[in-house]
């Protein structure tokens, strides 16, 4: 059968105030057939009393002195008709529950704090040096390659006169042979890195795991 209290004792069940309690009857938030009896004496339905409220009021308030407001039902406040096993019914043969917007607060809660655990961990492995921006090792490593690049191409008239004098040419042609050598080589090297590159994913993923003891 149906639990009912009083108006005094559902509001001391649900955590506020009798006041607070006629506001939700006046404004809808309870209805009629929330209601057993009429007038001052009138006892509140607990279970559809508390669904009702749960659907009905607003995100703003449910967000902010809201809650406090205990809206969980215990197994003896869930409606039941005559006959009915109770609680220790099949749970399968319970209507399915309708979300509310205390169920959204709570899926919102847990997914605010998978993120701030995501965001934190990814702040640890950078930390750590398991991680790092793409974009900072692509700079770096280009300044390694431009760097690499200037420190050879510094020592070609430095080979070109080396061999000039030995086999006595004109140090002017020697360059522009290794010069030519060089660049030749340079586009087939330039050549088979592309071809490594298109062969890796844009993406790699890792799992970070946490090495404290």
């Amino acid at each position: 059968m149906q639990t009912t209290l009083s108006k005094g004792d559902f509001a001391r069940r649900i955590g506020v105030t009798p006041g607070r309690v006629s506001q939700y009857i006046a404004a809808g938030l309870i209805g009629p057939d929330a209601l057993d009896g009429q007038g001052r004496n009138a006892k509140v339905v607990v279970a559809k009393a508390i669904e009702q409220i749960r659907q009905r009021r607003d995100i703003g308030q449910a967000l902010g002195n809201g809650l406090s407001t205990k809206l969980g039902l215990d197994d003896n406040e869930l409606d039941s008709e005559p006959g009915d096993a109770g609680p220790s019914a099949d749970e399968s043969t319970r209507p399915t529950k309708t979300p509310t917007i205390d169920d959204e607060i709570k899926r919102e809660r847990l997914e605010s704090e998978r993120r701030r655990n995501r965001i934190a961990a990814q702040e640890e492995a950078v930390r750590r040096g398991q991680l790092l921006e793409a974009s900072r090792v692509k700079a770096e490593m280009t300044k390694l390659a431009q760097a690499i690049e200037d420190e050879n191409a510094g020592m070609l008239a430095d080979f070109a006169s080396a061999i000039a004098a030995e086999y006595q040419v004109p140090q002017r042609d020697v360059l522009h042979l290794l010069r030519r050598i060089r660049t030749e080589k340079k586009a087939g090297a330039a050549d088979r890195a592309r071809r490594r590159a298109a062969s890796l994913p844009e993406q790699t993923e890792t799992i970070l795991e946490d090495n404290a003891a």
